[in-house]
């Protein structure tokens, strides 16, 4: 019987085993399944705000950061030192030096290299081969250099030194590789050309330091780096002032340097980059100083006269009183040009072209004057005029400060960066000159635009969803349906007959097409209001209307504070689609000073294709208002949604 019983009740808590344990992976599954969709949700989110994230973040980078590859996520400030007392700044890298330290460094140019061997010492060993008999070459370092190797059928290694016919000319390539040496190429190209016969083979080489050389390959590049502390010793001359360039080994590089006019013979130099400059001066030593004169006053031919190297205009003025003063001259517009004495002019230096992208204009008594209010110089913002003629000068260094310089694979240096926002990308893109206009102007218009568009679409709206919800007029069902069959006219069916009528007007190019039409009221936002006031309790109306007050106070006092979530729901819309609308202001608006935002903006892609960071900040710009609306007010917004239209 204990037999039977143990039998009997035995399988029972295996039953319920399985039973909680089927719970369990119910209970996993449900997590599993949770966990899945807060992935896709997630991933979701990233990709959509992916594109907003990276507009954002390229409105604070510098314009070369923003397609840069690969890409620089944070807006960063590339690092530079000035050279020497120039205004000119050079970008500073990280590499490793020979020792292996990690370095700051700048460049001063790139140097390709070759492998050359000496033609004659492999006179014993040429040999005539079939060129179907001989691989494709392969880059393959033997032994110390590196070399076009080719594998010969039922032979060995192989290079390739000449033509004879059909037939290559060769050598077995360890005996290449022993005579053979890695040198610059613009070295090896700077022997005379000689055309060399040994044997029954003809060879084209370059006589170089009673050497035969004949480059192989393969090429290679390298950049030539300093030590940032060298940039302290840079100075600028004129080009016509280097002569006599030799090579010379220098660190563990090879670089061309130049005697200099008026420096001692034995004295050598580098050139670290021929650029064009432009004469620059102060601004307000511009205005203090300088005036307008006709330009057939000026006498005779000027004299061409220095200032901080840069070459200026002198004429002898004589002025009213008979007295004769020297002037130099800046600029000229017309038959009128601007001058500045001699005396007064103190601050006339040399900048590179470079920093002088995209000025202003400001015109002084009948002078145009190019300037820029942002220009940077050794870490301060100076506020100059462009002046004079461009000239191109060279930076050089000395020999003596450049003794470690030493070649890096162009791929193993990085940027010097550290963390910046550039909040001027927006002071700029927002300060530019748009064809007379600013952004400010355009955000004034938008702003006008978007606000009688909310006044008038509340004033002709609310009265009218009111009278469909609560009162009560014969034919009102039927008056409503014609109102909601307006919606289903296309656009382009009404735009002519709306042109015409404000054409007939006289109301094209102003801002009165994009907001007149709002205070005849909107089917949809009509629609709209109709359905929420519908839900609101007559039995709230009736008490007010006990309590004494009339039809518009019951409107104002009670069915406007309960219709919030509805108010602004059009508020919000009416904001977007007026701030966002670029069609009808293209149509109705032609002169730029009555531009809105979008065409505004669309204006300024045009003028400024190319200045990424000023086009992401201006786009964010008019971006930011939408997101802040929104995050605002998007409780009320989904309320609104949620509770029209509930019945009809």
């Amino acid at each position: 019987m204990t037999t039977k019983r143990q039998l009997t009740t035995q399988p029972a808590p295996r039953r319920w085993a399985l039973r909680r344990n089927w719970r369990m992976s119910k209970s996993t599954g449900r997590r599993i399944r949770l966990t899945i969709t807060y992935i896709l949700l997630t991933a979701g989110a990233i990709t959509m705000a992916f594109p907003l994230v990276w507009m954002f973040l390229a409105s604070f980078k510098p314009e070369w950061q923003i397609l840069t590859n690969p890409p620089i996520w944070i807006p960063s400030k590339w690092v530079h030192v000035n050279a020497g007392d120039s205004t000119k700044e050079i970008a500073l890298w990280k590499v490793e030096n020979p020792e292996g330290e990690e370095v700051q460094v700048f460049t001063i140019g790139t140097r390709r290299y070759t492998t050359a061997v000496d033609i004659n010492a492999l006179a014993d060993v040429l040999l005539s081969v079939p060129a179907d008999q001989l691989s494709d070459a392969r880059a393959q370092t033997v032994g110390d250099v590196t070399l076009n190797v080719r594998r010969q059928q039922g032979g060995g290694e192989v290079v390739a030194l000449a033509r004879d016919g059909s037939n290559l000319v060769v050598a077995p390539a360890e005996v290449v590789a022993g005579a053979a040496q890695r040198l610059p190429l613009d070295l090896v190209n700077s022997g005379a050309r000689a055309n060399i016969t040994i044997g029954d083979y003809k060879f084209q080489a370059r006589e170089l330091d009673e050497d035969i050389l004949l480059a192989l390959g393969p090429e290679s590049q390298l950049t030539v780096s300093v030590p940032k502390s060298t940039a302290q010793d840079i100075f600028l001359v004129h080009p016509e002032e280097l002569s006599d360039p030799q090579f010379f080994h220098i660190g563990n590089t090879d670089l061309q340097l130049y005697r200099l006019e008026g420096r001692p013979g034995d004295q050598r130099f580098v050139q670290v980059g021929l650029e064009t400059w432009q004469p620059v001066l102060e601004m307000d030593e511009a205005l203090e100083h300088g005036y307008t004169i006709p330009t057939e006053d000026l006498p005779g031919t000027p004299e061409i006269r220095a200032f901080e190297l840069a070459t200026m205009p002198v004429y002898t003025f004589t002025q009213e009183d008979g007295s004769e003063q020297e002037v130099i001259l800046l600029t000229q517009t017309g038959p009128n040009s601007f001058v500045i004495p001699v005396d007064a002019a103190t601050t006339i230096r040399l900048s590179p072209l470079e920093k002088l992208s995209y000025p202003f204009v400001k015109t002084v008594d009948g002078v145009s004057l190019r300037y820029l209010d942002d220009y940077e110089e050794q870490g301060e913002k100076h506020s100059i005029v462009i002046v004079g003629e461009r000239i191109d000068m060279t930076m050089v260094v000395p020999q003596a400060s450049i003794d470690e310089a030493f070649d890096v694979d162009s791929g193993s240096l990085d940027r010097v960066l550290k963390v910046r926002f550039r909040l001027e990308n927006y002071v700029e893109a927002l300060s530019r000159d748009v064809g007379g206009a600013t952004f400010i102007t355009f955000y004034k218009n938008s702003a006008i635009v978007v606000f009688l568009n909310l006044l008038g679409t509340y004033l002709s709206v609310i009265p009218v969803a009111y009278g469909f919800a609560r009162l009560e007029a014969p034919g009102k069902n039927t008056l409503f349906l014609v109102l909601l069959s307006t919606m289903m006219i296309p656009f382009p069916v009404l735009l002519i007959p709306t042109y015409e009528i404000f054409r007939t007007l006289g109301m094209l190019n102003t801002l009165w097409p994009l907001f007149i039409r709002a205070f005849f009221g909107s089917a949809f936002f009509t629609f709209l209001l109709r359905q929420f006031f519908m839900n609101i309790p007559r039995e709230l109306e009736e008490a007010a209307r006990i309590d004494g007050a009339n039809t518009l106070q019951v409107l104002w006092n009670v069915i406007l504070p309960l219709s919030k979530p509805a108010l602004l729901t059009i508020g919000i819309f009416t904001f977007w689609w007026n701030w966002n609308a670029f069609f009808e202001p293209f149509v109705y608006v032609n002169s730029i000073q009555n531009f809105t935002v979008t065409l505004g903006l669309a204006f300024f892609k045009g003028q400024y294709v190319y200045n990424y960071h000023w086009l992401m900040a201006a786009g964010m710009t008019t971006i930011i208002p939408i997101i802040v609306l929104f995050f605002l007010a998007q409780r009320y917004f989904i309320e609104g949604i949620q509770l029209t239209g509930l019945k009809g």
